[in-house]
């Protein structure tokens, strides 16, 4: 299996991202295209300086990669389209953006801007550009500026577990969300929402297929479709002081690894069964955590959490699958993750 590099951080890391089969959203807004090569206008644009770049034919990909690795800048190419193949390019101090039409005109695509980054998708996806989530998220990552490049193929589960470990937060999504795949991402510094926002156009995810929840504890993505309530606590009557306090208790959480680990780790996570997930759950959380037995083959993709309490980390664990009927239950000196 290949791997690229890909950064990310307040402070850049260096990392190595397994590529994988992606599995996307679609769009449905056809009834009036812009043309292929053409851009379409989005409020300020980005200011870049002019490129020089020469890279002989290869997949549009691996071209824009390059293109972002030696002359830096912002863009996002939407996932699905890195295997074109694009024709010898030879700039010589050329205007960034006609670079970037130069690559979106080649595989059939539009450009379109934002203030900090271009995104290059086929015309019939270009309701991409509505996806935001500025207004969405809680004013405690309203300071939060981070950089970011990702390779194309990236399932997002681990693009928002490496976002994670970096700022040292917690965003996580359902598994209809998160087991897509991002696009090639390059972004430089930028606000976190506006972060979110790229990768979520990479990866084909809809905006009317979206809903995002936020709290100071975390970012929860989930798709439209999975209705899951905030808390999946089984209410069994009241709780001792004991069992309060362990509520609320503050924990990190990270799946498969354990907190700690290395950034770069992250990108070889993959997801895991259940019953294997029950032993470092239960370390890190200092509670023993246990399933039905009919649950324990259950996929649990990776997942970092960060200083949340002990009851939003369960219900973010479980949340992430995206069927009804799954719950966590606190008995005396243990957490039973059981169906309702």
């Amino acid at each position: 299996m290949k791997r690229y590099a890909a950064c990310i951080g307040l402070s850049v890391v260096s990392c190595l991202v397994p590529l994988a089969f992606c599995a996307c959203s679609t769009g449905a807004n056809k009834d009036k295209p812009s043309p292929a090569g053409t851009t379409v206008p989005s409020g300020e644009k980005p200011v870049f300086p002019a490129v020089t770049f020469i890279h002989e034919m290869s997949p549009v990909g691996d071209m824009m990669r390059a293109f972002g690795e030696q002359a830096g800048g912002g863009f996002v190419l939407m996932s699905g389209l890195e295997e074109r193949a694009v024709p010898k390019v030879e700039f010589q101090k050329q205007p960034y953006e006609q670079a970037i039409a130069h690559f979106a005109s080649a595989v059939d695509c539009i450009h379109t801007h934002t203030p900090y980054y271009y995104l290059v998708v086929p015309p019939e996806y270009q309701q991409l550009e509505a996806v935001s989530l500025a207004a969405k998220l809680d004013t405690t990552y309203a300071s939060m500026n981070v950089s970011a490049a990702f390779g194309a193929k990236t399932e997002l589960f681990i693009v928002l577990a490496a976002l994670s470990e970096s700022l040292d937060i917690t965003v996580v999504a359902d598994n209809f969300i998160a087991e897509s795949c991002c696009g090639e991402v390059h972004l430089p510094e930028a606000p976190l929402a506006v972060i979110l926002e790229a990768i979520l156009q990479s990866a084909r995810i809809p905006p009317d297929t979206l809903v995002v929840e936020s709290t100071a504890e975390y970012i929860f993505l989930r798709a439209a479709r999975n209705e899951s309530q905030a808390s999946l606590r089984l209410d069994t009557g009241s709780l001792t002081a004991e069992q309060s306090a362990l509520l609320d208790k503050e924990v990190s959480l990270s799946l498969p690894g354990v907190p700690g680990d290395k950034e770069g780790l992250i990108f070889a996570f993959e997801p895991i069964a259940l019953r294997e997930a029950l032993y470092p759950v239960s370390e890190q959380l200092g509670i023993k955590v246990v399933a039905q037995r009919r649950l324990v083959d259950i996929p649990v993709n990776p997942v970092v959490i960060k200083k949340v309490r002990l009851e939003t980390a369960m219900n973010l664990l479980i949340r992430q699958w995206p069927l009804t009927g799954f719950c966590w239950e606190l008995q005396a000196n243990r957490i039973l993750i059981r169906e309702q």
